[in-house]
């Protein structure tokens, strides 16, 4: 079985889901990462995830030939109301054809709630056949999930038929700015169920988010690294080009909405650079 590789809605922000879902088809994509994300994205509430919702999402997609096969809904998971949030979230997955379901672990300050409640949340994740993907955040709060070097630990205290990590090279560079994000990202691959592929930059005390190839990550080391090692590997194109971070690493929206001519421009340059990169690995690869 190959990779699926995928594009996440994070890209429109403040757009519906309909025009989201008909840009995307105009840019070729055929696998969605459906992204509710509570200030990363759209205003929502826990209601408006409703299996009619996901009815109507599914069906969507299936007119413009599309698929969900990972679904992005960070919550913190040591938070007091968690196990509520995540079963709302892993049925609204399910119901939406996902196998994946991506979510940030927990703050060092909720960790002790979050293993308390995993063997739950495990138990969850499995009545509707999700694998769990916790992903290293941005926001420089500190995590049982900061780098690499944290992960052995964590999963040796979960159940790794649920538990995975879902990593995000692009986080590295805000969330542990003196870390060689590529080279954590590589540490990490053993043990990732999906990546998150997403380029940044810092410039006037603030991060930026765009396409791929115009920041600080060096993908044309850790693509081949992956391909080479990890050739079965999915992930996803994130790429929040009205997000902003602070230079303390708090998330913050440009104040307009970005065109959607702008925004599809960026996806397909992006889209371009990872077909271009993999053809060259090919190349080089004698494939």
């Amino acid at each position: 079985m190959g990779r699926d590789i995928s594009v996440s809605t994070g890209a429109y922000d403040g757009y519906a889901m309909p025009e989201i879902l008909q840009s995307m088809q105009r840019c070729g994509i055929k696998n969605v990462e459906l992204a509710f994300i509570k200030g990363y994205v759209n205003e929502f509430t826990d209601a408006d995830l409703s299996r009619d919702y996901a009815r109507e999402l599914v069906a969507l997609m299936n007119s413009l030939g599309q698929r969900c096969p990972t679904f992005s809904g960070h919550i913190n998971l040591g938070d007091e109301d968690a196990i509520a949030q995540f079963e709302v979230r892993a049925r609204f997955a399910a119901e939406l054809g996902a196998s994946r379901f991506v979510t940030n672990a927990a703050t060092l300050a909720t960790a002790e709630r979050f293993f308390e409640l995993a063997p739950d949340m495990a138990a969850i994740a499995r009545q509707h056949g999700l694998r769990v993907c916790l992903e290293n955040p941005g926001d420089r709060v500190d995590n049982i999930l900061n780098s690499a070097a944290d992960i052995p630990a964590l999963l040796a205290r979960l159940e790794r038929d649920v538990f995975s990590i879902n990593y995000d090279v692009g986080n590295i560079i805000s969330h542990r700015p003196g870390l060689d994000p590529v080279a954590d990202t590589l540490q990490a691959l053993p043990y990732c169920e999906h990546l998150h592929i997403k380029d940044a930059y810092y410039r006037d005390e603030k991060y930026h988010f765009c396409a791929l190839g115009e920041g600080q990550i060096d993908f044309i080391r850790l693509l081949p690294a992956i391909e080479a090692a990890f050739p079965e590997l999915s992930f996803s194109l994130e790429l929040p080009f009205r997000l902003l971070r602070n230079n303390d690493a708090k998330p913050y929206k440009k104040t307009t909405l970005l065109p959607l001519a702008e925004i599809e421009n960026e996806l397909l340059k992006s889209l371009t650079f990872l077909d271009d990169v993999l053809k060259e690995i090919d190349h080089v690869a004698g494939k």
